[in-house]
């Protein structure tokens, strides 16, 4: 069997970002693992969510550099290399399949690669590639063949001559991709990393498995994952603020006893909260709503004596205060007037 073939160096390059995207897939539950693991040791204790997300989006970058960019990028140097040692490597050339092995004709030079020098022969999107003993490969575009059956005729014959030399296969061409069974898709609804993973089975679905169902899962944990995350932060019910506004009341509730106290130990209420804390070091006077408001805003709630009576309350989810959603210590309408706290109206 002849068949002519020439291989660019734009084919090369496509081929090595081909086999490292192939291989960061396949490590793809190794690299989401680590990601999560590090995002998750970022956030430290107590958890940050602003460095948990940091820490998401750095470890990915690096994660992903490691097992796809780095390896693309050692590939792309020995590329150079060997086409700098090698003129031949983008000439036309002449392959013949003999009995000894495989020999490729140019016009400078002519080689033979025995049997036993190849190590497997498979393929992927594009090409046809043969690794060898000594690291290196033999890369055939598919283009070089009429058609399918062409090229699967071709694999199949160096497969034969491989499995007559060496008595066994190795790495046949033709096995068999097994899908996973359709539950791993619950693996899209992890909300660490549904997205990634979502991505993942997008990816999947169009070039491996030719499977729209898991497209459409990989796009169901995508949107699940952007809808949890917008819940957790945005949501005042269910999420990370209502979590904050509940833990801004019962803080409240208990800064107004200690007002009231310090007015039954001391006379009057004090000038400033700073002085309750000075009497009792157990009171926590800022507000878990307005961390990561501006730098120059103070975080401790608002509190300001008027005669006999003082205002205290939280900014609340806005950040901004005497506005509708400010927040004020739970007084029973029978008890208001045994206290000397008063509410702005808006």
């Amino acid at each position: 069997m002849e068949i002519e073939f020439q291989t660019t160096k734009k084919d090369f390059t496509e081929f090595n970002k081909l086999y490292c995207k192939n291989g960061l897939q396949k490590r793809m539950p190794v690299v989401i693992l680590l990601i999560c693991f590090c995002a998750f040791a970022f956030g430290g204790l107590p958890f940050d969510w602003e460095k948990f997300l940091i820490g998401t989006s750095v470890s990915t970058i690096v994660i992903f550099g490691f097992y796809y960019f780095i390896p693309l990028f050692r590939a792309t140097l020995n590329l150079n290399k060997a086409l700098t040692n090698d003129k031949s490597g983008l000439e036309k050339k002449k392959l013949t399949i003999t009995d000894e092995g495989l020999l490729t004709e140019s016009t400078s030079k002519s080689t033979t690669w025995p049997w036993p020098s190849i190590v497997s022969v498979n393929s992927n999107e594009q090409f046809i590639y043969l690794f060898l003993a000594d690291k290196r490969y033999l890369l055939f575009p598919k283009r070089c063949f009429s058609s399918e059956s062409e090229w699967l005729n071709f694999m199949g014959l160096i497969q034969s001559k491989m499995i007559h030399i060496s008595g066994i296969p190795k790495f046949p061409f033709n096995r068999i991709i097994k899908k996973p069974s359709y539950l791993i898709g619950l693996i899209c609804l992890i909300p660490m990393f549904g997205a990634i993973a979502g991505i993942v089975f997008i990816i999947n679905g169009i070039s491996k498995y030719k499977d729209k169902w898991f497209v459409i899962m990989g796009a169901g944990g995508i949107l699940f994952t952007i809808c949890f995350w917008y819940i957790v932060f945005f949501s005042n019910t269910f999420g990370f603020p209502g979590l904050m506004v509940q833990a801004s009341q019962r803080q409240l509730n208990s800064l107004m006893k200690a007002v009231e106290f310090y007015k039954i130990k001391n006379g009057v209420y004090p000038d400033s909260l700073a002085q309750i804390n000075n009497d009792n070091s157990d009171i926590w006077m800022y507000d878990p709503l307005q961390p990561g408001r501006k730098a120059n805003k103070s975080n401790e709630y608002n509190y300001q004596k008027v005669g006999n009576h003082y205002y205290l309350f939280s900014s609340g989810i806005d950040g901004i205060p005497n506005t509708k959603d400010d927040i004020y210590p739970q007084v029973a309408p029978s008890d208001s007037a045994k206290f000397g706290l008063i509410r702005k109206s808006y």
